[in-house]
């Protein structure tokens, strides 16, 4: 019940994974590597896989001896997103940031990462061309949000629910 948006698992058919960072570099991996490898290498930031991210459902990281899937689109984000609840604001953020890549010609499999999204706030494939963000004093609304998005300072609250206790007479 209520809205639901994720990222397709499936990304590409070269076998490779693929990590894109909130500035919209895209990396591609044909041999195995770890979440910890890049976790060392991109200080202050983790990986999350791009199909468990669910809009009002919290971040999951990867384990750092997890490797990486190939066919798969992992992203690399701030630590503050950790465990946070995604917001729809966030994911269309990270939408736009792969369409951008797309447009840039970083890769060829973007349009089947984000059909959910790309379906919903555009009519037609035209629509996603010519996908501009932009409010009334002409500044980007992309980048405003991914600023956005890194700047939350978010803490970390338990989701505690009540126990419902039962005799055992």
């Amino acid at each position: 019940m209520g809205n639901s948006a994720s990222c397709a698992p499936s990304i590409a058919s070269n076998g490779a994974a693929k990590v894109l960072s909130l500035d919209g570099t895209l990396q591609s991996f044909t041999k195995p590597v770890t979440a910890a490898e890049l976790m060392i290498e991109h200080s202050g930031k983790f990986l999350c896989d791009s199909s468990d991210l669910k809009v009002g459902h919290r971040i999951q990281g990867l384990l750092p001896d997890e490797d990486l899937e190939w066919r798969r689109l992992y992203f690399l984000l701030p630590m503050d997103l950790l465990y946070s609840v995604l917001t729809l604001e966030e994911m269309s953020s990270l939408t736009f940031i792969a369409t951008k890549a797309l447009k840039q010609g970083n890769s060829s499999g973007f349009g089947r990462i984000f059909p959910v999204l790309i379906s919903e706030f555009c009519n037609s494939p035209a629509d996603v061309k010519g996908l501009k963000l932009e409010d009334d004093d002409g500044e980007n609304q992309s980048s405003k949000a991914v600023k956005r998005l890194m700047s939350k300072q978010r803490s970390w609250k338990p989701a505690l629910e009540t126990i419902a206790e039962t005799s055992c007479t």
